[in-house]
């Protein structure tokens, strides 16, 4: 099953707390062509900013390495954009919606993430990653 790993999921992977170690399952299990997880540009792009800002600690070079394990990242389009702006979803931030857009034009129904802003979006359903019946679900025999 194909997801979309949301960016605090990516971010989650270098900071110390109860979502760092499945967060990290998840890349494995990605990496290892075990799961189907994808990213887009955007969610990249979230992480980039958060690497560069300084906000964290510690995240030199990450999105160059995520963007290799990754990559061919999903677009961000026009259409995902036009349906990134009709969505129903007052719980999300503006790149979330761009997120959940994507997910739709792509046909992927599932979301890897901690924001519950997810939830009750149509046509998605938030996995998350502290959520070890549904990772496993997911991850399959990868965990």
């Amino acid at each position: 099953m194909t997801f979309l790993i949301d960016a605090n999921v990516l971010l989650y992977t270098t900071a110390e707390g109860p979502c760092r170690e499945p967060c990290l399952e998840i890349l494995d299990a990605v990496g290892r062509g075990s799961a189907d997880g994808r990213a887009s540009t955007a969610v990249l792009e979230e992480v980039w900013h958060v690497e560069v800002s300084g906000k964290a600690p510690n995240l030199a070079g990450l999105t160059r390495r995520l963007y290799r394990v990754l990559s061919p990242l999903l677009p961000v389009d026009d259409e995902a954009f036009g349906r990134a702006l009709g969505l129903d979803a007052p719980r999300l931030e503006t790149n979330d919606r761009i997120h959940a857009g994507t997910c739709l034009v792509h046909d992927i129904g599932v979301i890897v993430s901690a924001d519950r802003g997810f939830d009750g979006v149509k046509g998605i359903r938030r996995v998350d990653p502290l959520d070890e019946r549904a990772l496993r679900r997911l991850l399959g025999s990868s965990r």
